[in-house]
């Protein structure tokens, strides 16, 4: 896969839950970085990895998502990639519809592209529609 099929198979597994898939996309380095919306989410370490995607994916059902833009630019042995989407999902009981604004940084080793870098934001409230 290059980067931009590996982002989206991230986003794919993220929405179907897939906690096992979402780990093997994760570089398994000490740089590795998750930083994401509520308080005190992030992530330091590809090791911490597993516990935190298998605890999204037991925590969210029906997850959807639209991207409204999304770019991925590779180079060499690093590439970044920047997106807005909408997310509609159930997060631990709670009915959710967000605006998500998310960065990130992957490297490629030995041919396969991971994930060592995702910043995720919240952007103005989404629209309904």
């Amino acid at each position: 896969m290059n980067a931009a099929e590996t982002v989206a198979d991230y986003f794919d597994a993220l929405t179907a839950g897939d906690a096992d898939r979402l780990v093997q996309l994760i570089a398994f380095v000490p740089h590795f970085r998750k930083i994401g919306t509520d308080e005190g989410e992030h992530v330091e370490g590809g090791e911490m990895a597993a516990a935190y995607y298998r605890h999204h994916a037991e925590s969210t059902e029906d997850f959807r998502l639209r991207i409204d833009h999304l770019d991925v630019q590779e180079r060499d042995c690093v590439a970044w990639f920047y997106t807005h989407q909408t997310w509609r999902l159930l997060w631990q009981g709670t009915r959710e519809q967000l605006a998500i604004r998310m960065t990130g940084v992957l490297e490629r080793e030995e041919g396969v592209w991971r994930f060592v870098q995702i910043h995720a934001s919240l952007g103005v409230a989404a629209s309904s529609s």
